[in-house]
């Protein structure tokens, strides 16, 4: 095989001008981050937007059939949790407040803001995280909050220190509230920030929020923890019919994909990802292309030569495919450490959690692949048509 017994041309080709090679590597590096923060863009919109269902320890969600997504504030009755508080096999309750629409949160001396806010219960293990349900306690006192530790700038809280942040006045609904420690759970593409408060304190900042009747007779999510893993169909089959078709309930899971699939297929943000991606993908393979077709007609003489000694086709597309192979780990391993650290950078900047996951830098790396052995199938066809006699002229 002419990969070990025959001189390696195609490394030769690519490392006989180092200065080149950074060049050309550059070229599909350029590509390889635009595709990375595409997808990154795409993948952290998705993240974001279903971190606070992760966060939360529920084997099931309750949420009004009038709620098409996560932030819309479509409510159900609090007396719905009761009811499924009653059924064989539920272990466990609790109900979850959201407010964004009427809640401002003022930093004193700087411009309100508006805020989601989550009241949440104190008792149970309502967080995946221990250490989040620990900071819970800290919201006995109902005039007191957590702040999400991601939260933008625009708002002007101390995101470093917790000492700093507890001593800064604020003021929630034009009363006043105690920033007590931090949680993480970062913003989306409709929140920029979040606080956690006590379900009481919801009552206490929003009494408006009910119209009228008492605030926290209507909840956001329910959230329901079964004793047996096993059980869960039937208690959701069981939660469903209680619902009348007022009440839809999810896994964990099923909530999830269904926000994800509401903000791919029913808003133009995920469309315009997938779209930049692609055109990612485009202006790779016409560089690439560039790159080794511009090779082949430097080395025309060369592989004339080659050519008139007998070398068929299939030396000269192995050849350059193995250029392509060389180009893409050229290409993408500078790229990967590049996106990196822009991730890192936009994370603290913009409180998006950019995530690069094995799976999105297998799918990147895939890409970067296929876009150079294409470009290598177009740039050769020249090369393997020609006759070689011509080449020589």
């Amino acid at each position: 095989m002419f990969w070990s017994k025959q001189t390696p041309l195609a490394w030769k080709n690519l490392t006989a001008d180092w200065r080149k090679l950074v060049l050309i590597s550059g070229g599909v590096s350029f590509a390889v981050i635009l595709m990375f923060m595409q997808i990154g863009f795409r993948n952290a919109l998705f993240d974001n937007t279903v971190q606070l269902a992760k966060m939360l320890n529920a084997d099931l969600f309750l949420v009004s059939r009038a709620r098409y997504n996560l932030p819309s504030e479509q409510r159900m009755p609090r007396a719905f949790l009761e009811l499924a508080r009653g059924l064989r096999g539920v272990k466990g309750v609790m109900p979850v407040y959201l407010e964004r629409s009427i809640a401002e949160i003022h930093v004193v001396g700087e411009m309100s803001q508006s805020i989601r806010v989550v009241g949440v219960p104190l008792d149970g293990e309502l967080f995946v995280d221990s250490e989040n349900n620990h900071k819970r306690e800290l919201l006995r006192d109902h005039r007191s909050a957590l702040l999400d530790q991601r939260t933008k700038k625009v708002y002007h809280f101390e995101t470093r220190d917790v000492d700093k942040l507890r001593n800064q006045s604020v003021e929630l609904s034009k009363k006043e509230i105690a920033l007590v420690d931090y949680i993480e759970v970062g913003t989306d593409f409709v929140h920029d920030g979040t606080i956690f408060i006590s379900a009481e304190a919801i009552a206490h900042y929003f009494p408006m929020r009910n119209r009228g009747g008492p605030p926290l007779d209507v909840v956001d999510f329910g959230l329901i923890q079964v004793s047996d893993q096993k059980e869960i169909p039937s208690i959701q089959a069981a939660l469903m019919e209680l619902g009348n078709d007022n009440v839809d309930v999810f896994t964990k899971e099923e909530i999830i994909r269904r926000e994800i699939r509401f903000w791919a297929t029913s808003t133009p943000i995920g469309i315009i990802f997938t779209i930049g991606t692609l055109m990612g993908l485009a202006v790779g393979t016409i560089i690439c292309y560039q790159i080794l077709f511009t090779d082949i007609t430097d080395h025309l003489a060369e592989f004339a030569t080659l050519k008139a000694m007998g070398y068929g086709s299939n030396y000269f597309l192995l050849l350059v495919l193995q250029q392509s192979l060389y180009l893409t780990v050229f290409g993408f391993i500078p790229g990967l450490i590049v996106t990196y650290g822009l991730n890192q950078i936009l994370t603290n900047t913009t409180g998006l959690v950019m995530l690069l996951t094995p799976g999105r830098v297998g799918l990147v790396f895939a890409l970067t692949l296929g876009m150079c052995l294409f470009s290598g199938l177009l740039a050769v066809r020249k090369l393997i048509s020609a006759d070689p006699a011509s080449l020589f002229k």
